[in-house]
């Protein structure tokens, strides 16, 4: 993989291809929409058919998972979720099994390529992130709160910043400019209705702008119709794990394979 990835990546996912697939008999359909073949992020978008057991697995990085339609139900204490909601994990931080149900569809944010394995690898339990974090929640139980500095537009937080990696949610009216902080770790910036601009393209839901940098960047400029966006950012957990060498990591690497 190459040491230098870009600074920015702009994703419309509507013009990539669905693959259907399937993994220990769990079937689904597939966008690749990052590969992180250039030492940047990777990104998938799932749509898993109903199923009671999505078995047992860790990410081999951090990564956000944004429920955008269907359920999720995770097993010890974890709640259920319903779209729109995030799942977050440090990087080997294993979860599961869960359930999904209701024409589920998820994208799969990774800060770079992390692949999953599934637990019931030996050596996958023996690399386990003891101090690894894990957190849930649903939009709906969050509150909107006025945003500063933006006319007629609003926030909440699914997932305050006091706990490291951050999720928002900002609802803009139309040629609003959201900023955010620089993202020095890493940030998915997911369009969930309207539409935004950014790097001279117009993009709808639920494509999505990947930056990373120690300074703040451009914008993203709402649309005719303005637009929500969910602006999930990493912390320094980002730059663990991965699959670029070991046991573990290619194995991660081919289940990976196999899924798309």
């Amino acid at each position: 993989m190459s040491s230098t990835p870009r600074a920015c990546y702009i994703v419309d996912c509507a013009t990539a291809p669905w693959k259907r697939a399937s993994s220990e008999g769990i079937h689904y359909e597939c966008q690749l929409l990052l590969d992180g073949e250039d030492g940047g992020p990777e990104a998938l978008r799932f749509r898993f058919d109903d199923c009671p057991s999505v078995y047992a697995h860790m990410h081999l990085t951090a990564q956000f998972q944004l429920l955008l339609a269907g359920a999720m139900d995770f097993p010890r204490g974890v709640k259920h979720l319903e779209a729109l909601a995030i799942h977050y994990t440090d990087h080997n931080m294993p979860y599961g099994p869960f359930a999904v149900s209701n024409k589920h569809d998820m994208l799969v944010l990774h800060p770079k390529a992390g692949g999953i394995i599934s637990m019931a690898y030996h050596d996958a339990r023996r690399q386990i992130n003891l101090n690894g974090r894990l957190y849930a929640a649903l939009a709906a139980d969050a509150e909107w709160k006025p945003l500063p500095n933006v006319e007629g537009a609003e926030y909440k937080f699914l997932m305050p910043p006091s706990i490291g990696p951050a999720a928002v949610v900002c609802k803009a009216p139309a040629h609003a400019a959201l900023g955010m902080p620089a993202p020095a770790f890493g940030r998915y910036e997911v369009v969930l209705k309207g539409s935004v601009i950014t790097g001279g393209k117009e993009i709808g839901p639920p494509g999505f702008r990947y930056v990373r940098n120690d300074n703040i960047v451009q914008p993203l400029l709402t649309g005719e119709h303005g637009a929500t966006v969910a602006f999930l950012t990493f912390d320094k957990d980002s730059l663990e794990g991965g699959i670029e060498s070991g046991n573990l990591a290619r194995e991660a690497a081919e289940a990976m394979a196999r899924a798309i």
